[in-house]
């Protein structure tokens, strides 16, 4: 009877415990969901909250099945479930060795290789480590159950988003249901946003760190927990993926930076100080960057040229010999100048491709088909605004100043690194939601100009002449 419930296995990680259990979480989790939206003063929990969560949770179960039925077991989630169990193997072999392996740094190569030879170099790469011990962590309370451990995933995920969701509909709440999309419903976010993996942790810490960092500046409101939420969501994207740092600080020092110029009520101060502003943001946010860098190495430029130069042909050359969906941004200088070419490039790739006839796995459809929708709404605003309309109401707001200049920062680094379509509609996730907030505001903002522009002007009351008498 064992043989049905969880246990190593090559190629398989949903057992008879996870179709049994999967039902019982999600009716428990909709009832406690109901509840809470039932108590919550904001409208939208009633609107959007059950159902959103109800639709990632959809997702962790489709992605099981794609991962376990149509890759036949294989990819990154089963792999680190795999660690999970063997790591669990550990602690009836010797708990003292399993506490070490579970709680400290994965520095004692001696140790590691006795338990995960061959597989030591996956489990002592620090981002990979800390999926594995975070899931073996959540093991034990969720009954071995790959299904469930990927709920909580999944869940996390949602957190996140739906906080982005929460903080831009307090800034627009006319845009209710164009951010809703942009969070909770575009469907490579929900799919790819589950399963035991790096990328729903790091969209999830990426919205808890949106909002509870802005929370924390403008509002100063339940400091202590914002301020713990702000430093275990950091520490978390750091040690999992320290480039969506590297992209999102300096985006959101030039957001906090405008939004207090906003907040100076002479009119002439604050044209007078936008340069001085702007200059001050650039050199800070700069300054941020490279202090980040310095200080994890790995993403110092110098490291990341020397890195993509030994690995993009590669990972291009691997994915065609193996039918998958490589691709490429043509000769690359790996200089400077060679990087500022390859600029556009890259994060078109990122936020447009892959094209539908690029989309040669029936997986990547939902996301070519994306793709020409992000590509088409950019166009028709570039058309309809003009370019220089356009610029002017991205810079004149700062909400779309932070979601362009994060979107475009990260689509550079993921379109600059991934070199494989498989591997990049998952990366890029963490963008999705701001360039489409992005986009959604901007339409929002031209279509107000065009209502005053379209209003009638009132005639002047004629002046009465006075006739002397």
């Amino acid at each position: 009877m064992e043989k049905w419930f969880t246990h190593s296995v090559p190629n398989q990680f949903l057992f008879l415990n996870d179709f049994l259990l999967a039902p019982i979480a999600i009716a428990l989790i909709y009832y406690l969901s109901k509840v809470y939206a039932a108590n919550q003063k904001s409208p939208i929990y009633k609107k959007y909250f059950v159902q959103g969560l109800m639709v990632r949770l959809a997702s962790s179960i489709l992605m099981a099945f794609v991962y376990q039925y149509y890759y036949g077991g294989g990819g990154d989630t089963n792999t680190y479930f795999t660690y999970t169990l063997r790591l669990r193997e550990v602690a009836h072999e010797n708990f003292n060795d399993f506490l070490q392996l579970l709680f400290l740094p994965p520095n004692d190569l001696f140790l590691i290789h006795e338990y995960f030879n061959p597989g030591t170099e996956f489990f002592i790469n620090n981002s990979s480590n800390l999926v594995i011990r975070i899931s073996t962590l959540l093991s034990y309370p969720l009954l071995n159950t790959y299904m469930l451990i990927s709920f909580c995933f999944s869940a996390f995920c949602f957190y996140g988003c739906w906080k982005i969701f929460r903080l831009f509909y307090q800034l627009y709440p006319h845009l209710e249901k164009q951010f809703a999309f942009a969070c909770l419903y575009i469907p490579s976010v929900c799919f790819w946003g589950t399963g035991i993996l790096k990328d729903p942790l790091c969209l999830g810490a990426l919205g808890a760190l949106t909002y509870h960092l802005y929370k924390l500046l403008f509002e100063r409101s339940k400091i202590i927990q914002r301020v713990l939420m702000v430093i275990f969501c950091f520490w978390l994207l750091k040690n999992l993926k320290v480039y969506i740092v590297l992209s999102f600080l300096p985006a959101y020092f030039f957001w906090v930076v405008f939004k207090y110029k906003d907040s100076i009520n002479s009119r002439f101060l604050r044209t007078t100080m936008s340069p001085l502003i702007f200059f001050i943001s650039i050199s800070i946010g700069g300054f941020i960057l490279i202090k980040i860098a310095s200080f994890s190495e790995r993403y110092a430029l110098e490291h990341l040229m020397r890195t993509a130069k030994d690995t993009q042909n590669w990972i291009y050359y691997s994915s065609i010999k193996q039918g998958g969906s490589g691709y490429t941004l043509g000769d690359i200088d790996y200089s400077t100048m060679g990087l500022i070419k390859v600029f556009p490039k890259a994060v078109n790739v990122s936020l447009f491709r892959p094209y539908l006839w690029e989309a040669k796995k029936p997986i990547l459809i939902p996301a070519a088909i994306e793709g020409l929708v992000s590509l088409f709404f950019t166009i028709y605003l570039l058309y309809k605004c003009g370019f220089v309309r356009f610029t002017r109401l991205v810079i004149s707001n700062p909400e779309v100043q932070f979601c362009m200049i994060f979107s475009v920062a990260f689509a550079f680094a993921v379109g600059f690194t991934s070199f494989n379509f498989g591997s990049l509609v998952r990366y890029k996730i963490p963008l999705m939601p701001f360039y489409f907030i992005a986009l959604f505001i901007l339409a929002d903002r031209d279509m107000a100009i065009e209502e005053v522009k379209s209003k009638p002007k009132k005639p002047k009351k004629p002046v009465a002449k006075l006739v002397p008498t």
